[in-house]
C-alpha cells in the first residue's frame, strides 16, 4: 500500500515536471501573443505548481506526526487533529485551482481533437475530459465537508475539536505551517523549471520550422 502511494506521488511529480517545462517553453511568447493562448500557459503553470504542492504536502503529512511525536510535546488527539486540518487546507488549496484551470485546458483539448482529429489529439482529449469530470465530481463531494471542518477549527468551535484549548492552537499553526512549506516549494519548484525551460527554448522557432 505505501509503495502505491510512493508510486503516486513520483508519477504526479513527474506530470508536474513535465507542465512547468512545457508551458515555460512557451511562457514569453505567451506574453507576446497574449488572449486565449496566454491563458492557456497561465493554467498550465498554475496545474504545476499545485501538483507540486500536492506532492510535498504528502511527504510532509507523512514526516511531521512522527517528529511530533519524537518531541514529546504532542499527544495522539492533537497529532490526529493537526493531520486532519492540514489535510483538509491542502486539498482545497490544491484541488480547486485544479478544477478551474482544468477547464481551460479541457476545452483545449476538445478543440484540438475537433479540428485535427488524431488518435493522439483524440486520446488527450479524452483523458482530459476523464480527468476533469473525475476532479470536479471530487470537490463537489468532498469540498463542503472539508471547508465545513477548517471552520471548525479557526473558530475552536464543533463537537469534533478533541483537543484542549492549548492543544487546538498547535493544531491550527502546525497546519498552516505545513501548508505553506508545500505551497512556497510546489511555487518554488514550478517557477524554476519553468523559467529555465523559458530559456533554453525558443516557442516561436520550434513553431516555425514545425511549420517549414
Amino acid at each position: 500500500m505505501f509503495f502505491l502511494y510512493a508510486l503516486l506521488l513520483v508519477l504526479n511529480f513527474i506530470i508536474s515536471w513535465s507542465n512547468a517545462s512545457y508551458v515555460g517553453r512557451y511562457w514569453s511568447e505567451s506574453k507576446e501573443v497574449g488572449g486565449s493562448f496566454r491563458s492557456y500557459v497561465v493554467c498550465g503553470y498554475i496545474m504545476a505548481v499545485a501538483g507540486f504542492t500536492m506532492v510535498y504536502g504528502c511527504v510532509l503529512l507523512l514526516v511531521a506526526p512522527y517528529i511530533m511525536q519524537a518531541t514529546g510535546s504532542f499527544d495522539a488527539e492533537v497529532i490526529a487533529d493537526f493531520e486532519s486540518l492540514a489535510n483538509d487546507i491542502l486539498y482545497l488549496l490544491v484541488a480547486v485551482p485544479i478544477v478551474l484551470s482544468g477547464i481551460r485546458i479541457w476545452l483545449a483539448s476538445l478543440k484540438a481533437a475537433f479540428e485535427k482529429k488524431t488518435f493522439s489529439y483524440i486520446a488527450n482529449a479524452g483523458w482530459n475530459s476523464y480527468a476533469q469530470i473525475h476532479n470536479s465530481i471530487s470537490l463537489a463531494r468532498n469540498a463542503p465537508s472539508a471547508l465545513g471542518r477548517i471552520i471548525e477549527a479557526f473558530s475552536g468551535d464543533g463537537k469534533s475539536r478533541r483537543s484542549s484549548k492549548k492543544g487546538s492552537e498547535y493544531t491550527v499553526l502546525l497546519a498552516i505551517l505545513v501548508v505553506v512549506l508545500a505551497l512556497a516549494g510546489g511555487y518554488f519548484t514550478a517557477d524554476a523549471i519553468m523559467r529555465k525551460a523559458d530559456r533554453d527554448y525558443d516557442g516561436f522557432e520550434a513553431a516555425y520550422r514545425k511549420n517549414t
